[in-house]
């Protein structure tokens, strides 16, 4: 679909509350499983059992698809398929949301080979396309019951989909020739993956893990955050939730290399809420049409959420069902007030220039 002449805004205002229904259940979800929240019947027991597919597959395949729909201005089933297969998981028919996050995954990889053929390609563009390629990955192997390798996959489809756009930004900066190079090794290394979870998963782990944390350590010597984070505005706002968001993945690739299951979720709501706290206020004008007014109060959400994991890894470590709880509230209290920060902050613009 080609929407360049014509933004249809109902479609894209209806495909983003889609994402964020996606949200919304696989965070209920996650918190039934902490003991944060207690609710019964079909769609409670459906979030539950989804809640790792809702958030990775629902939410984000189907914001970040969003994100590049804005940039080519084409291809809105893409995400549009992704948020339906979470509202299908949720209703129980869990083949036809394999399929559709399936279809929905090749429909991203297509908009990133269209972007390198009518345009030009690029490093940074084809890190991107790999991490649309992870998630078409990790929706077949979820269809085949590999949930590790899903994982995996959903987790290098953000991985690498942030690390892409961190290098793209990177074109202003002079890198050494190793710094380059030492990118490239890395990225090629993560290719590597596929191969081991299917012939040693054990050593996969480590090797991914080890990946993580090189990547977490390039990213906080190069990377433009550690320039800007005193910058007014909110150039210095997405730079203090990037290098917090590094710090993040530091942390979840050590407790991913001394097998801790807290791994996953220092990297899913660490490192990636992050990028998310620090990425949606420069994101709001493109895809809704909203400018932000910055404020410092920004910023609170990202500390709730700092706090709250680390109570979460205390509590997981000591076994204390109570905090897990408490952490589980506080996850869900640190988006809470994301949202509404942002919506007392936004400012209607012009609908022609939101897509500009």
């Amino acid at each position: 679909m080609n929407i360049s002449a014509r933004p249809p805004r109902l479609a894209l205002a209806g495909c983003a509350l889609l994402a964020v229904l996606n949200l919304i259940c696989g965070l209920g979800g996650g918190l039934q499983r902490l003991g944060s929240l207690s609710i019964e019947g079909p769609l409670a027991r459906q979030a539950l059992l989804m809640h790792g597919a809702l958030m990775m597959a629902g939410f984000f395949g189907s914001v970040i698809a969003l994100e590049r729909v804005a940039a080519l201005r084409r291809g809105l089933w893409v995400p549009l398929t992704a948020s339906l297969g979470g509202v299908l998981a949720l209703s129980g028919a869990w083949l036809p949301a394999q399929i559709a996050w399936v279809v929905s995954a090749t429909g991203l990889c297509g908009l990133y080979l269209w972007a390198g053929h009518t345009r030009a390609w690029s490093l940074p563009l084809a890190v991107e396309a790999s991490g649309a390629l992870a998630l078409l990955g990790a929706a077949l192997t979820l269809k085949w019951g590999e949930l590790e390798a899903a994982r995996w996959g959903w987790s290098l489809f953000l991985v690498l989909t942030i690390a892409g756009e961190r290098r793209e930004l990177m074109r202003f900066i002079a890198l050494p020739a190793w710094a380059s190079r030492a990118f490239l090794l890395g990225w090629a290394s993560f290719a590597t993956l596929p191969l081991l979870l299917w012939l040693a998963p054990e050593h996969a782990a480590k090797l991914g893990w080890s990946l993580l944390g090189l990547l977490g350590l390039w990213l906080l010597r190069f990377d433009l955050a550690r320039l800007q984070w005193r910058a007014p505005g909110w150039a210095g706002h997405t730079a203090i939730c990037l290098l917090v968001g590094y710090g993040w993945l530091l942390a979840a690739a050590g407790a991913g290399l001394a097998n801790l299951g807290i791994a996953w979720h220092l990297l899913w709501l660490g490192f990636v809420f992050a990028m998310v706290f620090g990425h949606a206020p420069l994101m709001l004008p493109p895809l809704a049409g909203l400018r932000p007014r910055h404020s410092p109060w920004a910023l609170l959400a990202l500390g709730i959420m700092g706090l709250s994991l680390a109570l979460r890894t205390m509590a997981t470590l000591r076994g204390w069902p109570s905090a897990l709880a408490l952490a589980g509230a506080g996850h869900a209290l640190a988006l809470l007030v994301f949202g509404l920060t942002m919506a007392r902050l936004c400012r209607r613009q012009p609908a022609a220039q939101a897509w500009r």
